[in-house]
């Protein structure tokens, strides 16, 4: 069933869920309110409501692509390099 459809109570008294905060007053409540929104979904319904945020992979330009690449292969060089060197240093002090 979907919610896009439920009917918001004009009574803003109406919203007030059972496990607010204390310092949070029932005439506070706002539907722009995550927390109030949040209080007033059911279990399954946050959690399909997160799924629905999920913003999965980006597409990224060619450009954007081939930086990284050069950046994760200038990573790795560098790597090796200060491995050789720490290498060099142990063995010449024996």
């Amino acid at each position: 069933m979907d919610s896009h459809y439920a009917e918001v109570p004009e009574n803003q008294s109406a919203l007030a869920p059972v496990d607010l905060p204390i310092d949070v007053k029932p005439e506070q409540l706002s539907l722009q309110d995550p927390r109030a929104v949040l209080s007033l979904l059911e279990a399954d319904q946050v959690v399909a409501a997160k799924h629905r945020t999920h913003f999965g992979r980006m597409n990224l330009s060619f450009g954007t692509k081939t930086l990284l690449w050069a950046l994760r292969v200038y990573v790795v060089a560098m790597m090796v390099i200060v491995l050789i060197s720490v290498y060099q240093v142990i063995h010449a002090a024996h």
